[in-house]
Formats: C-alpha cells, structure tokens, sequence
C-alpha cells in the first residue's frame, strides 16, 4: 500500500483526483489535467479533503435503488423468478432481494436480466468507449463523403472532430489503466 504524500508515517487510503482543463490556446481543445493525492484520513482532514465514513447501510441502500428503478420484488411476471442456477441453487428472486449473487455462474444464468437491469440503470448496455468508437466511425464516413464532395472545409472541421474524439479516447484509457494499476497489489 502506498505511503501518504504529505507525513509518509501511515498508509494512504485517501485517494483525492483533482482535474483541472485548459486550453493551450483560443481554437483549441481542451486538455485535462489530472492530479492525484494520496494521503492518510488525518492529513486528508488536516488539507480540508472529505473523508469518507464506513458504508454501513449499503444493503439498504442498493435494496432502496432496486426497487426504484425496477419496483417491488413481488411484480415480476412468473417465467423470471422461476429462473435458477444450477450451480447454487439462487433465484432471480433471491438476487432482486438482497442484489447479490449466489456464484459466479449467476452472471451467465441471470445475463437476460442483468442486460435489461443496464439498460435501465444506465440508459445502455454498452461500455462508454463502444459508443465513442461508433461515433468516430460515423465522422470518418462523413469525413470521407466531403472529401469525394470536395468540400474541404467541412472535411477539416471533421478532421478536427475526429482528433479530438481520439485524444479523449486515448485519456480515458490512460486514466483507467492507471485507475487499475493503482489497485493492484504490488
């Protein structure tokens, strides 16, 4: 685990992102600036960063969410809850309940549901970065119909697009490879 920047006495569980974006110049995009700090909960205090308390209600809490978003355990038609892993014997029923699994096999048996559940809690299924590909597909068909247009200023304005679209790609995937670095154990 890493030491706290600030006294480098106590491990730091403290992770603090500060992102900050500026433009190198008018016209252009904009860039991020990402900074992280990890620090011990007492420098975290002492910096004015909130430190975040122990989850204790966090059963209640998904329960809560649940059933906001997909309504009461009780209103699902028949044909689901009778669904059933034959590996531990959980229900859709059981997971609608308490929002757990019984085993990994669960994701696969349950995989119909869950699609749906992410599409309702999400507004998609589909991982953030999928969409972006689609999008930079589009922009390089459109790119390329008005450079056969020979409309050359409608091309750039894409060619731009399309840069800036790749520069967000690519930080995003910087910040979750390192977002995964960090957590795992070296």
């Amino acid at each position: 685990m890493k030491a706290c920047q600030s006294c480098q006495k106590h491990s730091a569980s403290v992770h603090h992102l500060e992102v900050s974006w500026s433009s190198p110049e008018p016209g252009t995009p904009l860039q991020a600036h990402v900074q992280q700090t990890d620090l011990c909960p007492s420098c975290a205090k002492e910096a004015g960063i909130p430190v975040p308390g122990p989850v204790t209600n966090y059963p209640k809490m998904v329960n809560l969410l649940s059933k906001a978003f997909l309504g009461s355990a009780g209103t699902m038609a028949p044909a689901q809850t009778d669904v059933q892993c034959p590996d531990c014997g959980w229900t859709l029923r059981d997971f609608r309940q308490t929002s757990r699994f019984g085993c990994p096999n669960d994701y696969e048996v349950f995989s119909e549901y869950l699609q749906d559940l992410l599409e309702r809690l999400h507004g998609t299924d589909e991982h953030p970065a999928s969409r972006v590909q689609a999008e930079l597909a589009k922009l390089e068909k459109n790119m390329e119909d008005a450079v056969a247009q020979e409309d050359y200023e409608a091309a750039a304005n894409l060619r731009d697009q399309i840069r800036e679209l790749e520069q967000q790609l690519a930080r995003s995937e910087s910040f979750e490879a390192d977002m995964e670095s960090d957590q795992d154990p070296a």
